[in-house]
């Protein structure tokens, strides 16, 4: 009776592991089917007239890295684009499904004004042909806080319901505001690197100069103090420097002679013993 028992246990054990199993399964495949019969949009687009491409550049990180505390986003930016990705690992019984969720923004500056396209979207790891779309709240929240960022309106859009679970409250302080938005502002702020670097190798070549030509500047101020000196002084001091050369010579000549007579003393001085 008691094996009995153990046995009947099992099995509803093993009946229970697998309605759960496919519990798990039904219950993702129908909130993938209710994700993609909302109401989501593939891009939305926004001019920003006479901002500088780089200051929306600035305003989109920031509003990532306000919401970034646990480093859940990994922000890859570029000149043209930048695109921001969060991966997430769900799991489930037997199995687990890897997420990429993808905020790709495009720019483009022309004349005096910014272009940017938004495509919020979702990929499974193993097969990123397949996209999911989000609504277009998850568009209208970011719009708003870059827009803050900018120094466009007043409000920071809170965050709700799921949402919040992406991007948190997180107010920006008077430091996060970007600075010189205006196309005007950048370009006076670039042509006064610009100068600013050409000034300083302006300097740098004058230097260079100064370094090259010193030596014969100084023979130039010699070969005048020469030329102002009397003939009587020149003779004498080449009479004086041919002296020197002689004495030198005949004391090295000396020099010589000593030492050959001391060798001769002293084979001699050998010979005799």
């Amino acid at each position: 009776m008691l094996q009995v028992g153990k046995g009947r246990v099992l099995r509803i054990f093993i009946v229970l592991i697998f309605m759960v199993f496919f519990a798990g399964c039904t219950t993702n495949t129908l909130s993938l089917e209710k994700q993609n019969s909302l109401q989501t949009i593939k891009y939305s687009k926004k001019e920003f007239d006479n901002i500088s491409k780089d200051a929306v550049l600035e305003a989109i990180k920031k509003s990532f890295a306000l919401s970034n505390k646990e480093k859940q986003f990994q922000i890859n930016s570029y000149r043209n684009h930048i695109l921001i990705q969060r991966i997430t690992l769900n799991y489930f019984m037997f199995s687990s499904v890897i997420k990429v969720e993808n905020w790709l923004f495009e720019l483009e500056q022309k004349e005096n004004k910014t272009f940017v396209k938004l495509s919020i979207y979702k990929q499974d790891r193993f097969d990123e042909n397949k996209k999911i779309y989000y609504e277009k709240k998850y568009h209208d929240i970011l719009w708003s806080r870059i827009e803050n960022l900018l120094g466009l309106n007043k409000k920071w859009l809170s965050c709700r319901g799921y949402i919040c679970s992406i991007f948190s409250s997180n107010e920006p302080s008077k430091d996060d505001y970007i600075k010189d938005v205006l196309i005007s502002q950048r370009k006076a702020k670039l042509q006064a690197i610009i100068q600013k670097k050409i000034e300083a190798k302006k300097a740098k070549i004058k230097e260079d100069i100064l370094k090259e030509y010193e030596a014969f500047l100084d023979f130039e101020e010699k070969d005048e103090e020469i030329k102002k000196q009397d003939e009587e002084s020149i003779k004498i001091k080449n009479e004086f420097d041919k002296l020197i050369f002689n004495d030198s010579k005949s004391l090295k000549k000396q020099k010589q002679s000593d030492t050959i007579d001391k060798k001769l003393d002293k084979i001699d001085t050998k010979n005799r013993i």
